[in-house]
C-alpha cells in the first residue's frame, strides 16, 4: 500500500486546506481512498495474472527466468554477507560483488510483489473500502 499512502496524504492535506464543509472532505476522501485502492489492486491483479501466464508458458525459460533471476541475487547476497566474511575472517580473499541500487529494487519488488499480491488476494474481498479517517 505504499502508492496508496503516497498519494492520499498529500491529496488529503490539499482537500483539508481547500473544502470548508466537514462531509464533503469526508466523502471526498472516501472516494479517492477507494479509487486509489481500486487502482492498485488491478496493478496487483496484472501483475499476478503475468507471474500466472509465465508459470503455465510453454517453454522451461519462460516458466523459470523469474526463480533463476531471485535465486541469483540470493546467492549474490549471501556470498557478500556470508561467505566473503568468514572467508576474510580466516586470512582468505574473497571476492565481493557489487550490489547496484536496481538490483536491490528488483529484489524488493520480487520478493514484495509475492507476499503482497497473495495478502491481497487473501484479504481482498474482506477489506472496507472507504473507512473513516
Amino acid at each position: 500500500m505504499g502508492l496508496l499512502n503516497a498519494i492520499l496524504g498529500p491529496v488529503t492535506g490539499i482537500i483539508d486546506k481547500a473544502v470548508p464543509d466537514a462531509d464533503l472532505r469526508r466523502r471526498l476522501k472516501q472516494d479517492i481512498r477507494a479509487r486509489l485502492i481500486e487502482q492498485e489492486s488491478a496493478l496487483t491483479a496484472a501483475a499476478r495474472d503475468v507471474i500466472v501466464s509465465e508459470a503455465r508458458g510453454e517453454s522451461w525459460m519462460q516458466r523459470n527466468w523469474r526463480p533463476l533471476t531471485m535465486l541469483t541475487f540470493a546467492a549474490i547476497i549471501a556470498n557478500n554477507y556470508l561467505i566473503a566474511p568468514y572467508v576474510q575472517a580466516f586470512g582468505g580473499v574473497a571476492v565481493v560483488l557489487d550490489i547496484p541500487p536496481g538490483m536491490w529494487t528488483l529484489l524488493t519488488t520480487g520478493l514484495g510483489g509475492y507476499v503482497v499480491g497473495r495478502t491481497l488476494e487473501k484479504t481482498g474481498s474482506r477489506l472496507r473500502i472507504g473507512g473513516g479517517d
